[in-house]
Parts: C-alpha cells; sequence; structure tokens
C-alpha cells in the first residue's frame, strides 16, 4: 500500500475565500439545503474544521450567517447559509462573524499544534471570541486528533495507513445533489463538479 500525502493538514483552514459551488434556492425549509451545503463546505464545520467522520453520531447544524432574526427574509437564502457543528453554532448564537466567502479565514486562524487557536488578524479574532474555539474542550479534542493522525499517518503499518485514510477521506454516503431537484439552481454546473460526481468520474482524491 503506498504511503499517505505527507503534507494533509486536517486543521489548516483556507488561504482564499470560499467560492460557492452551488446555488439552489426556492426550499420552503432552511434545513432543505443540508445536502448542498455539506457538499459544498466538504463535510466539515466551517468554522472548528471537525469532520463529520470524525463525529458521525454528531447534530450538524444549517448556520445563517446573518441571523433569522436580524433578517428574516434570508431565512431560506442559500449564501447566507453555512455548514456547522452544534459546538459552534450554539457558541455563535445569534451573533455575527466573518463570511467565509469574503473572508480567507486561513489568513485569521492558525491552529498550533497544542490544540490552540492563534488569531493572526482582526477576523481571527472575532470568531476565537464569538465561537469560543479555544474552549478547554475544544483544544483538547483537536490536541488528540493531531496526535492520532500524526501517528497513523507516519505508521508503516497497513491498517493504521487504512484508517488515516478512512478519518481523513470523504464519507462512504456521499449526497447524490443530481437527484435533490431544488424548485430554482443559479449554479447548476456545480452539481457535476459535487463529490458524488468526482468520486463517480475517478477523480475523487484520498485525503483532503
Amino acid at each position: 500500500m503506498a504511503r499517505v500525502d505527507q503534507t494533509v493538514q486536517p486543521y489548516a483552514y483556507p488561504a482564499e475565500p470560499h467560492r460557492r459551488r452551488h446555488g439552489p434556492a426556492g426550499y420552503a425549509n432552511y434545513r432543505q439545503y443540508r445536502s448542498w451545503l455539506e457538499d459544498e463546505f466538504v463535510f466539515r464545520c466551517v468554522y472548528c474544521l471537525k469532520r463529520m467522520v470524525w463525529a458521525p453520531t454528531d447534530i450538524w447544524a444549517v448556520d445563517h450567517l446573518i441571523p433569522r432574526d436580524e433578517a428574516p427574509e434570508r431565512e431560506c437564502e442559500y449564501d447566507n447559509l453555512v455548514f456547522a457543528c452544534q459546538f459552534c453554532n450554539e457558541q455563535k448564537g445569534s451573533n455575527r462573524v466573518p463570511d467565509p466567502c469574503k473572508v480567507a479565514y486561513g489568513k485569521g486562524l492558525r491552529v498550533d499544534t497544542d490544540g490552540t487557536v492563534t488569531a493572526l488578524n482582526p477576523h481571527g479574532q472575532r470568531l476565537v471570541k464569538v465561537l469560543n474555539l479555544n474552549h478547554p474542550f475544544m483544544v483538547e479534542e483537536r490536541r488528540k486528533n493531531l496526535r492520532v493522525l500524526s501517528s497513523l499517518q507516519q505508521s508503516l503499518q497497513r491498517d493504521d495507513q487504512e484508517l488515516f485514510l478512512r478519518l481523513m477521506g470523504f464519507p462512504q454516503n456521499l449526497p447524490d445533489l443530481a437527484k435533490r431537484s431544488p424548485p430554482h439552481n443559479s449554479r447548476p454546473q456545480g452539481i457535476s463538479e459535487s463529490w458524488l460526481a468526482k468520486r463517480n468520474r475517478g477523480e475523487l482524491r484520498a485525503v483532503y
């Protein structure tokens, strides 16, 4: 079995603002956008980078960048929605944080080897404060994950390599967005760039 990519990092925030690939519209309930958002934000919390495959039984949320009580007319607007874990969603509450589609989180946040998050600019300071990213529980979880993943990544054992691939790869059950059929879609070309479509074409990378 070939060694896994030694450069992949579990907590590498994007160096550029996120560019949305999907544009579904017309759903009556914002939770109906969840599958689109899972694919959009690569099956991890946009705020803390926790992955669905690390916590498959956890509760995951559709979060509003501009809160519903502030802009009820944007409750079901796709570009106002992101994918988040329960912890970050609850911490954020009705507060505002920088839009990851306008601000590169990687320029504002750095996860250190001890599991703490360092803010690199005012946007990062806002994210750390509002989302409580350095809560002891979160720091310990990151420290544990970094330690385990580093050990698996460097191991020569086949079972360890396969476990690393499962923990740093895509979920087995990827949403089939071609079958979702929203009332409207301003970016229909994004369906062909969904992760399931890439898997079907043999283009899905092993880890990310």
